[in-house]
């Protein structure tokens, strides 16, 4: 937080502080305006605080009654006429209280001295519509600010909540499987799902992970589709560089390696195969997934099936939350599929 912003905040925070701050330089500002000119600050100081009871009969009813009720309603000629209401009887409130400051009761009447005595209502008048509707802006901005990141907040949530039940529906698949031919594996599927879905739901809702936890969890659900494939998949996993020490958004990877089962092996007949190469330099990291596709099968099932959501999901995740930090390109072959990512991964 800079200093600037840390002085605003204490301004916000104490009313108190701000309207003090408001009439003292008020009246230094009328002082050194008047008395300046004519060499009699003292004087100057002493005339223009007995103007301060009628600022004030202004200033208040203004701002928290006539700007907000009136003036922000589009309720002008109400606006105006209350104004120059309030103007008029503060102005009398003020020649009286200087009257009888001085110890004469008599009313003096209406005069050009006194009109231009009510000159300095409309400029304190001004001055604290300019505060305010400069405080207006900033509140409105900082609003329209915070509706944006709920707004974004809001579809982050959603999207990661596509990804548990995608996720899940392709494993219960999988055991589904596993139970049909009565393997012995199936225990074992359902304990690794267990501790999958207990970082889905405690874990992903933290706003970053270690990179280490993010690739454990490709590896158990790496694990998971060995059992379900066996001798069928040949699948080579390389990760390499420097991966302690960085963070990552949670569930950004795993999509694109459930893409790679779910639309590219699962409609297989001939050998598969994945190949995940995963790469740290710095603070850059380098994520490339190909994985073996049929491809009149896919053709036919593209036609006949609705898309997956991994693919379009980590992308509009990637835009909301690594903007212009990141790259990602999907090459579509007619025996391969290839997914590469780059992204910034730390600030």
């Amino acid at each position: 937080m800079t200093e600037s912003n840390s002085i605003l905040n204490i301004l916000l925070g104490k009313w108190w502080l701000r309207h003090l701050l408001f009439w003292i330089f008020i009246l230094n500002y009328f002082t050194w305006g008047f008395g300046f000119a004519d060499g009699q600050m003292k004087n100057a100081f002493i005339r223009n605080a007995k103007f301060i009871p009628g600022f004030m009969m202004v200033v208040y009813p203004l701002l928290y009654f006539l700007v907000p009720k009136f003036l922000f309603n589009k309720k002008y000629l109400l606006f105006f006429t209350g104004f120059l209401s309030l103007i008029l009887v503060a102005a009398l409130f003020t020649d009286q209280f200087q009257l009888n400051f001085s110890g004469d009761n008599a009313f003096s009447g209406f005069s050009i001295k006194w009109g231009k005595n009510i000159l300095p209502f409309f400029h304190v008048a001004a001055i604290a519509m300019a505060i305010k509707f400069i405080k207006y802006q900033y509140f409105q901005e900082d609003l329209k600010l915070i509706a944006k990141q709920q707004k974004t907040q809001a579809e982050l949530e959603l999207l990661k909540a596509q990804i548990h039940p995608h996720f899940l529906f392709n494993t219960l698949n999988n055991i589904l499987a596993l139970t049909l031919r009565k393997s012995a594996e199936s225990s074992n599927v359902v304990t690794k799902l267990s501790n999958l879905l207990r970082f889905m739901i405690y874990e992903s809702k933290q706003e970053k992970i270690t990179l280490v936890d993010e690739i454990r969890l490709l590896e158990n659900y790496i694990d998971l589709e060995r059992i379900r494939y066996g001798d069928e998949l040949d699948l080579s996993v390389s990760i390499t560089g420097d991966i302690e020490g960085k963070q990552i958004r949670p569930l950004l990877m795993l999509p694109l390696l459930e893409n790679s089962f779910k639309h590219g092996l699962s409609q297989q007949l001939e050998q598969k195969w994945i190949n995940l190469d995963l790469h740290v330099e710095r603070n850059n990291l380098y994520f490339k997934l190909a994985n073996s596709k049929d491809s009149e099968l896919v053709e036919v099932s593209i036609q006949g099936k609705k898309k997956g959501i991994g693919l379009e999901n980590v992308k509009r995740r990637l835009e909301l939350l690594y903007p212009g930090k990141h790259k990602m390109l999907v090459n579509n072959e007619k025996s391969m599929y290839l997914v590469s990512l780059e992204m910034q991964l730390n600030d």
